[in-house]
């Protein structure tokens, strides 16, 4: 047993409080909660806003893929049997497709591709008759959103002879047209895509 001297504390024996100690208050401990949930909030929210943003990007990278796409092997798919070139122009082109191809197994036609720029789309009207008495079909669009990112035209097209020398984008004479090279642009919502294509008209 420890006898304790006069002015001399007992071993062990818990001192008195410190001034000035304390324990956090229920309020306290809220408002801290309370910050942390707006902190992590904020995390959460602009996680969402970059996953929804990312997902747009995607989105409007895909569509004006599939316009550009879309056009592109409509025209390239056709001139590659049509047999010569009727008009040739920067924005326009007009093709005669001899019969028995997969695309005239009746009887021989010819098809305007063009640019209208009012609608950013490109078109396809067909002369079921190649310019005899029976009056060419509507213009109808076969790819939208196609124009520049500065709104410029969308559809350029250039020219080649059989040797492989370009003609540029008008020609002086249509039937030395060998080889077409299409180029598409296509925007939505801002993002843009470009493709390029060739196509050798048949027997050329």
């Amino acid at each position: 047993m420890t006898t304790d001297r006069p002015g001399q504390a007992c071993v062990g024996w818990p001192g008195p409080a410190r001034s000035g100690e304390r324990g956090l208050t229920l309020l306290e401990l809220l408002v801290a909660l309370s910050l942390l949930a707006l902190v992590l909030g904020g995390g959460i929210y602009r996680f969402v806003v970059s996953g929804t943003r990312s997902a747009r990007t995607t989105n409007s990278f895909v569509q004006a893929q599939s316009q550009v796409r879309a056009a592109l092997d409509a025209i390239v798919d056709e001139a590659r049997w049509a047999q010569r070139v009727v008009a040739a122009g920067p924005t326009s082109v007009t093709l005669f497709v001899p019969q028995s191809t997969p695309f005239s197994a009746g009887s021989p036609y010819a098809v305007t591709f063009a640019y209208d720029a009012a609608a950013d789309a490109v078109t396809r009207q067909e002369d079921p008759d190649a310019g005899g008495p029976l009056p060419p079909g509507p213009a109808v669009a076969v790819a939208s959103g196609i124009v520049q990112r500065d709104g410029s035209d969308g559809l350029r097209f250039v020219y080649f002879d059989n040797t492989g020398t370009s003609l540029g984008s008008a020609p002086a004479d249509p039937a030395t047209v060998a080889r077409v090279r299409v180029i598409l642009t296509a925007t939505w919502r801002g993002v843009s895509r470009s493709f390029t294509g060739d196509a050798a008209l048949r027997a050329r």
